[in-house]
């Protein structure tokens, strides 16, 4: 016989079945197993204390000892799940009581204790946000939370779009705006770009003043470069003479944040822009009126028209995207072609191949080259000691590419074919690293140079790859540099303290 229904042992002795009490079928007591006890011990209780639910269930071992042990588990999960309960609700709490004081904005009613700790709340307004303060009632609450949601309206408002002209005077005697080219000069600036043989600047010989925080991008207009347009961190765009007064022509107003990169289409009586503020803007030169704009769902790197069909243009994104968009249809801010092989943020496009295709750089250490709305690569340059490449420059006539890399140093591809490296070209001596800093190749092609975390602008000889000046412009890295496209030794440089340096 077994103790327990369903057990078995041959350990039972005649004398253990013997000591167990036998009750008569009319007793007043039961028997009850105890928990956390061995089985074999027992209590006689009266069946007056007990509530029983089945006699079956009292009168089966085994029935009893898996109910209790159910029942403990039950337990046990229950209050797993509550306390999982309590701890969402409370992270929930937290999650909103930080966007409540996020909204507020206003850092002299917080306390930072660090970025590890909590926020201290400093005022009444923010005690009575985190429940300190019980005497608010629920209608001045939702008054202060629509208060709250008004001003972060308002300062996620778009700023008024304007433009100013700030030149001496609009037109010339002829009635002809900036935009004309100058024939009073010494230098002919109609004629083709690259016609003069070029040399090394060796001095400073002007400074355009007027952006408040670094500049970002440096463009001559095209083919004459009598006119120089700047972008930067202060969210300004800027058109300056290079000629005459060198005098701040015109200012473009249109974005909130910070300008990555500008660009002129061919003819220069139009530029694209684009910005932190996830907006790209289309705007008339000349004029300053704004033509396009579009909206994107990321922070967009660089910018380039396409040459073939210029109401087309393609942007490299920080979410590892390139978009191609073309102005000329109806829903233009839709992209007619996405190309998202990149893995990291893009850094550079280039038009190579004669404008027939272009090239990317990316964060993720890789060059990719591609064909005009194709979502495949050609070709891809990758290799485990390849560093991350932020800019690139064609050298005249398409047949290399210099590449800006992140281990101090430039190195130059093929410019068509296999896109092979070539070993012979290598440029050293300048720092560069942690920088996204510009590569120039002058337009007769015999100097390339580059800016310097230093504030250096190196000159390399492109033959001989010997660096043959060394100019010191600016106490701050120089990110900045583009050569002049008609005259022989004339360069300007920029950085991060806001002037642009126009060198000879």
């Amino acid at each position: 016989m077994s103790l327990v229904q369903g057990y078995s042992s041959s350990s039972d002795s005649d004398k253990e079945l013997h000591n167990i009490p036998v009750l008569p079928k009319d007793s007043k007591y039961n028997i009850v197993t105890v928990p956390n006890v061995d089985i074999s011990t027992h209590e006689l209780v009266p069946i007056d204390n007990v509530q029983i639910t089945s006699t079956k269930e009292t009168r089966n071992f085994g029935g009893g000892i898996e109910r209790n042990y159910y029942d403990d588990a039950t337990w046990k999960l229950q209050s797993m799940k509550s306390k999982r309960k309590s701890e969402n609700s409370s992270k929930q709490e937290s999650k909103k009581l930080r966007k409540k004081r996020r909204k507020q904005g206003d850092p002299e009613d917080i306390d930072y204790l660090g970025p590890w700790a909590d926020y201290k709340a400093s005022s009444e307004s923010d005690a009575s946000i985190s429940g300190g303060d019980k005497s608010d009632t629920d209608e001045d609450a939702n008054d202060r939370d629509e208060e709250v949601d008004q001003d972060a309206n308002n300062e996620e408002a778009e700023p008024e779009v304007f433009t100013e002209f700030f030149g001496s005077k609009g037109k010339d005697y002829l009635g002809r705006t900036y935009m004309h080219v100058p024939r009073d000069l010494n230098v002919s600036l109609t004629n083709e770009p690259g016609s003069q043989e070029c040399f090394v600047p060796k001095k400073i010989i002007h400074t355009f003043e007027g952006h408040a925080k670094g500049v970002n991008k440096l463009e001559f207009f095209p083919k004459s470069g009598h006119l120089l347009l700047s972008c930067g961190n202060d969210g300004k765009i800027m058109l300056w003479d290079v000629y005459h007064k060198r005098e701040l022509l015109r200012a473009y107003y249109g974005h909130r944040l910070a300008v990555k990169d500008v660009t002129f289409n061919s003819t220069g009586k139009k530029f694209l822009s684009c910005s932190f503020d996830k907006k790209i803007i289309l705007w008339n030169t000349e004029t300053g009126d704004i033509e396009r704009t579009i909206k994107l769902k990321a922070i967009p790197n660089v910018i380039k028209f396409n040459p073939n069909n210029e109401n087309e243009f393609i942007v490299g994104l920080t979410n590892h995207k390139i978009e191609h968009y073309d102005l000329s249809v109806s829903n233009f801010e839709v992209p007619i072609q996405t190309y998202d092989h990149h893995l990291g943020a893009i850094n550079s496009l280039t038009t190579i191949d004669n404008n027939n295709r272009f090239m990317s750089t990316s964060d993720d250490k890789t060059v990719r080259f591609w064909d005009w709305q194709i979502n495949i690569p050609i070709k891809f340059i990758s290799d485990p000691s390849q560093h991350s490449m932020p800019s690139a420059a064609i050298y005249p006539g398409g047949k290399y590419i210099a590449l800006q890399s992140m281990d101090n140093s430039i190195q130059v591809i093929q410019g068509h074919g296999k896109f092979k490296f070539n070993k012979n070209k290598w440029f050293d001596g300048h720092n560069v690293a942690g920088y996204g800093i510009d590569v120039e190749i002058s337009p007769d092609g015999k100097i390339i140079m580059s800016g310097d975390s230093k504030g250096f602008g190196y000159f390399w000889d492109w033959k001989t790859c010997k660096l043959v000046n060394k100019l010191k412009v600016s106490d701050k890295p120089i990110t900045c540099i583009k050569s002049h496209p008609q005259e022989a030794s004339k360069v300007v440089m920029a950085g991060m303290n806001g002037h642009i340096y126009y060198c000879d």
